[in-house]
């Protein structure tokens, strides 16, 4: 009697084992429907991030279920973070520059801290862009007249107060010894808004980024006078850079991914698998070439160190400009 109930406790214990192992095995990614938050409205940067990781993961079969693409509309970038952060693993959004200039400006609440840095995905560059008929043919002319007088031209971009797009072009103007806080830089809630300002000669220039004006550049409703580009794009072969225009500016645009903060590090470990997976996938490559990306995988450790000394070089930026005003 006694060797069957110590053998039944012992074929208890070795079903319960299996149990856990198989679960601590379970990929959660592959179980749960995924959802890609986006702050802002369709067809914006983040969007069409989401969009392409959407088709990525779908087509190559990298998950078993449907990704879910939730837009919050209205109000600023914090929205769809915030949301995100309240949610569990399945959830992530889109992140870039902005989640480290906005909290350093003190126009955001949300840090780095408090959420989980997954992934650095690629980068993209800035550009400067005219109506099709300004008196401006390049961006040295745009800066001279600036130089001349700061305050005479409209300077636009979107969505937020000390973007990249702003930082940029603020960057460029400084290397022409044009003090930035005399430049008229106007803001805008979307990029269609912006460019329709654009179009209609509300402001003299717009800066913003290759993804967001491609659109409008191939119908030939605006011209593009610089890029941040050390060379010419593919597809951009008659835009100049900075650098041929006697302006040394460099500049790239990241983005990347990020979860909720209480995420465990199986939690992690998975998106690491599953990201990295996706990046290396002819299509991936395929859709970044299309968007005129420039690939930049990093892996959650990876990125975090790197947003960390991205903060850092902000944080001398802004307190530097705030300096000068």
């Amino acid at each position: 009697m006694k060797k069957a109930i110590f053998f039944v406790i012992v074929l208890c214990l070795c079903i319960t084992l299996t149990f856990n192992e198989k679960k601590a095995g379970d990929s959660f990614l592959q179980q749960s429907s995924l959802y890609i938050v986006v702050s802002g409205v369709p067809e914006g940067g983040f969007d069409q991030t989401a969009q392409v990781m959407k088709s990525v993961l779908e087509q190559e079969k990298l998950v078993n279920r449907p990704v879910n693409i939730l837009y919050q509309r209205g109000g600023t970038v914090d929205k769809g973070w915030t949301y995100m952060m309240e949610r569990e693993a399945n959830y992530i959004s889109l992140n870039s520059s902005l989640l480290l200039s906005r909290n350093l400006l003190g126009s955001s609440n949300v840090t780095m801290n408090d959420v989980t840095p997954l992934a650095i995905l690629a980068e993209e560059w800035q550009v400067v862009a005219v109506p099709v008929d300004s008196p401006f043919a390049n961006g040295k002319e745009l800066l001279h007249a600036l130089k001349k007088k700061p305050d005479s031209l409209k300077i636009g971009f979107a969505p937020d107060f000390g973007n990249d797009d702003q930082i940029s072009f603020a960057r460029a103007a400084e290397m022409a010894e044009i003090d930035p806080y005399r430049i008229q830089f106007l803001k805008f809630d979307s990029a269609d808004d912006l460019f329709q300002a654009l179009i209609d000669h509300e402001v003299d220039a717009a800066t913003t980024t290759i993804t967001e004006v491609r659109h409008d550049y191939e119908k030939k409703r605006l011209k593009l006078v610089a890029t941040t580009t050390s060379e010419r794009l593919d597809g951009f072969e008659d835009v100049p850079t900075w650098k041929e225009q006697g302006i040394p500016l460099i500049f790239s645009h990241w983005r990347g991914v990020m979860g909720p903060k209480q995420m465990s590090q199986h939690d992690i470990r998975e998106w690491d698998q599953l990201l990295q997976k996706m990046t290396k996938t002819r299509l991936w490559k395929k859709r970044l070439k299309q968007k005129g990306w420039t690939s930049r995988y990093m892996n959650s450790k990876e990125a975090k160190i790197f947003m960390e000394d991205q903060l850092r070089q902000y944080e001398q930026l802004i307190q530097g400009e705030q300096a000068v005003e």
